[in-house]
């Protein structure tokens, strides 16, 4: 057993383990008892435990790329997967990636390549686009490889990459219809972007299918795009508040631009929560922080992560073989809804 073990089993970094036994003073009091129980319960000792791991020259090496650069939420992922691959011994190879209106046969190429040029031993993907790559060009990867929360194309049968998603499209036409069975008729939507092809795009579709259904097509001219970036949320929806003081809910296509939506609401005279009903996507911590907090649907990532982590090291040690498999959302009731 080394410090690297020690490390996952106390769900740290090895540098915190190292801190914790070289007595640094910036390592709260709860951690550092946390490590030394961790410690004690392993019966680890530092002086005759050697520190060979994976790590160093030669290192296996796995890539880690999002795509999605304002994305709280998949940062939030990258970090977790991180650590749980550092502490496994693996090098970790990182990049993000915005571009998701690029050529998408150009875009899996560069990807391609990156895979054979570091050697990869297995790739996470998270977010983006693939829909129009062929299978016959997914088996060009050269690792084992995860897409998470990917736009893919329709898969029959073996497939020769996993991948692991939520149920984008149904959430978002759960979110429109709580909207609509609480007896909005007038719902603005809060979208990242018309050319978003991504799992934002997904849950466009699902918003736009819910209010097809109930008829509220005329609440397509109330889809306003926000580019994940506060201050175009902001201005864009007072704007539109001011011309249409008939709104009365607003669904937003991800929480990052709730605070925006909520300050917009307030400063155009209404009462977030109360004149102004406001349900979101994501789950994010934030959303219970917010005046009012957020009524939103929460994609369940520890779980996700685990998931991840540990089908990627069986296909690594092929151990397991390829899956697809999708995650379910939860709603958490708050006050803004």
């Amino acid at each position: 057993m080394n410090i690297r073990d020690i490390a996952r089993l106390a769900n740290v970094t090895p540098g915190t383990v190292s801190k914790v036994l070289n007595n640094y003073p910036d390592i709260s009091d709860a951690t550092k008892q946390h490590v030394l129980h961790i410690i004690e319960e392993n019966q680890y000792n530092p002086g005759t435990n050697s520190r060979a791991s994976k790590s160093g020259a030669g290192a296996a090496q796995i890539g880690l790329v999002v795509e999605g650069v304002y994305n709280a939420l998949y940062n939030s992922l990258e970090e977790m997967l991180s650590i749980h691959l550092h502490n496994s011994g693996y090098t970790i190879l990182s990049y993000h990636d915005n571009y998701y209106i690029q050529d998408k046969q150009e875009k899996f190429q560069e990807l391609t390549a990156y895979v054979d040029r570091h050697k990869l031993c297995g790739l996470i993907y998270i977010g983006g686009n693939f829909e129009c790559v062929t299978p016959q060009q997914l088996e060009l990867l050269s690792c084992p490889t995860i897409f998470v929360n990917a736009v893919l194309p329709m898969h029959t049968g073996q497939t020769s990459y996993s991948s692991i998603q939520v149920n984008h499209f149904e959430t978002a036409y759960a979110q429109m219809s709580y909207l609509i069975k609480k007896g909005h008729k007038n719902i603005c939507t809060m979208i990242s972007s018309r050319i978003d092809n991504s799992v934002y795009g997904l849950r466009v579709r699902g918003y736009r299918a819910a209010l097809n259904e109930h008829h509220l097509e005329h609440n397509f001219d109330n889809i306003l795009e926000s580019d994940y970036r506060y201050t175009k949320a902001y201005e864009t929806l007072s704007k539109h508040l001011q011309q249409h003081p008939e709104i009365t809910a607003v669904c937003c296509v991800a929480d990052i631009i709730a605070p925006a939506v909520i300050k917009a609401i307030h400063d155009t005279g209404r009462i977030p929560g109360e004149d102004i009903e406001i349900i979101s996507f994501d789950g994010i911590e934030v959303m219970n922080y917010c005046i009012p907090t957020v009524t939103t649907f929460e994609q369940p990532m520890a779980e996700l992560m685990e998931y991840t982590y540990n089908l990627l090291l069986g296909l690594i040690s092929k151990e397991r073989t390829h899956q697809h498999i999708t995650f379910q959302t939860r709603l958490i009731k708050n006050e803004s809804c």
